[in-house]
């Protein structure tokens, strides 16, 4: 990093809704927030670990995926290092999926959570991470989604140029290692589990990545793109309710 610092998003203490246990997961030495609930009365439930856009995590967030605390889902609403005055640097898409990590074995070895069906789930951002999470082998994920999270190496090159971004990319843009592992395109055949893209159809930048992988042979049946009405921020519920159609309907295993 050639900045250290918090993560870039605004936020304040979030007022805990009565079904909600707010709690701290272990991640990497650190302790960091996160709101889980379980269906009442239910046990060995599939579950969700859901992953919120912008920079930190808001009361908002969790309200986008109820529709499947409402199915029968656990649901985890995991913060990262540097968001919400949780410890540590915010490095965009890096460090942060070892959080991902540490947030998906917490939630696994939850006594209420079936660990052969946890599912994830992320947006903008948060559904990069998502989309990274397909790759580490032995995890306990059967399928991986992301709401307007496909990148490029490209993104953060223009983000670095933009004014309004540039704060976002605090390593060396210029540095390809450091683009390049950000991102799920450069690793599409190392997929060890399927994501499943869903993208807005006028969200035509992160549409346009979306289509430059589902056409790569490499993408095999393992990266699926689905569009649905809606543009980068509006698109979020039309795919919610489209992702937990498909698990359901088994669509969305491995």
């Amino acid at each position: 990093l050639r900045r250290h610092g918090p993560a870039p998003g605004s936020w304040k203490p979030q007022v805990v809704p009565p079904d909600v246990t707010a709690l701290r997961y272990p991640a990497d030495g650190r302790t960091l927030q996160a709101w889980f609930a379980a269906p009442p009365g239910l046990t060995r439930c599939p579950a969700l670990l859901y992953f919120h856009g912008e920079f930190s995590f808001t009361a908002w967030d969790f309200a986008q995926v109820r529709p499947f605390l409402a199915a029968g889902f656990c649901v985890m609403t995991p913060s990262l290092r540097g968001e919400n005055g949780n410890p540590g640097d915010f490095e965009l898409l890096h460090g942060e999926l070892d959080d991902a990590i540490a947030a998906l074995r917490w939630l696994a070895a939850r006594p209420e959570v079936d660990p052969d069906r946890i599912y994830t789930l992320g947006h903008s951002v948060g559904g990069g991470l998502s989309a990274l999470l397909a790759l580490p082998a032995d995890l306990p994920i059967v399928c991986t989604a992301s709401v307007g999270g496909i990148y490029t190496p490209a993104t953060f090159s223009r983000w670095a140029r933009d004014p309004d971004t540039a704060d976002l990319v605090r390593f060396d843009p210029a540095d390809r290692d450091e683009r390049e592992l950000r991102v799920l395109g450069p690793h599409l055949a190392e997929l060890q589990r399927p994501h499943r893209a869903y993208v807005g159809r006028e969200d035509l930048a992160i549409l346009g990545n979306a289509k430059a992988l589902v056409d790569r042979p490499d993408a095999a049946a393992r990266f699926t793109l689905t569009t649905v009405p809606g543009d980068h921020s509006s698109s979020l519920q039309p795919a919610i309710a489209m992702y937990l159609a498909d698990i359901l309907a088994g669509r969305a295993g491995a």
